[in-house]
């Protein structure tokens, strides 16, 4: 045991064993994106927009996946309109006073989105996977996006007009499988609406959740 430590041949066949070399694997993209098609609906509220509207989106969208890493797309969203609590407040008050004879009451103004379509560019910039509860294991990419469109609007004396929009944010999604997926995206909306006193800058926070299948 003494004599171990000088076997040159012992301290060659341990000094292999010793591993010097560091390997890092990266899987590819489990779902390929190549030149494909993707159309997708999705839901979601909008926040911080005129403070007597509560507004949802309901939106539709195509995605043609350029390389998995860019694609180019179409959203379109139908807008669904309520009045706030504030809205309610003001619209009383208005009816109030008519009732009461006073005159020279004016009308809440109400500017309120009908439809919006914009084109996007959607960057993926990170990918992994996720392991639920080893039952099936997901492919994900994180993504940003910025586009441009138009917003319809409409007021609440019956007037309709088109403002240029414009969105930037980002969000997950999830491929399913080779055919299905799911998004989840958070992004801010700006645009101008119309009023008496002047045009107003909005800068809404649209969330959605929404599904699809790759073509």
């Amino acid at each position: 045991m003494e004599s171990l430590g000088t076997n040159k041949e012992s301290i060659e066949r341990a000094n292999k064993l010793e591993s010097r070399a560091r390997i890092a694997i990266v899987q590819n993209r489990a779902v390929d994106r190549h030149m494909r098609l993707e159309l997708g609906v999705n839901y979601g509220p909008v926040a911080a927009g005129d403070s007597y509207l509560n507004t949802q989106n309901l939106g539709a969208s195509v995605d043609f996946h350029i390389v998995p890493q860019f694609s180019l797309g179409v959203r379109f969203a139908q807008a669904y309109n309520s009045l706030t609590s504030e809205g309610k407040s003001q619209f009383d008050t208005y009816r109030a006073n008519i009732a009461a004879g006073k005159m020279d009451t004016t009308a809440p103004e109400i500017s309120y989105p009908e439809q919006t379509l914009m084109g996007i560019a959607t960057w993926y910039m990170m990918y992994g996977k996720l392991n639920f509860f080893d039952v099936k294991t997901v492919q994900f990419d994180l993504y940003s996006l910025a586009g441009a469109g138009t917003q319809k609007l409409s007021t609440n004396d019956g007037n309709e007009y088109d403002a240029p929009t414009y969105t930037a944010g980002g969000g997950i999604a999830f491929w399913l499988s080779n055919h299905f997926t799911s998004r989840i995206e958070a992004r801010w909306q700006g645009y101008q609406d119309k009023v008496s006193t002047g045009n107003r800058d909005l800068n809404l926070i649209v969330a959605n959740f929404g599904i699809g299948v790759l073509l």
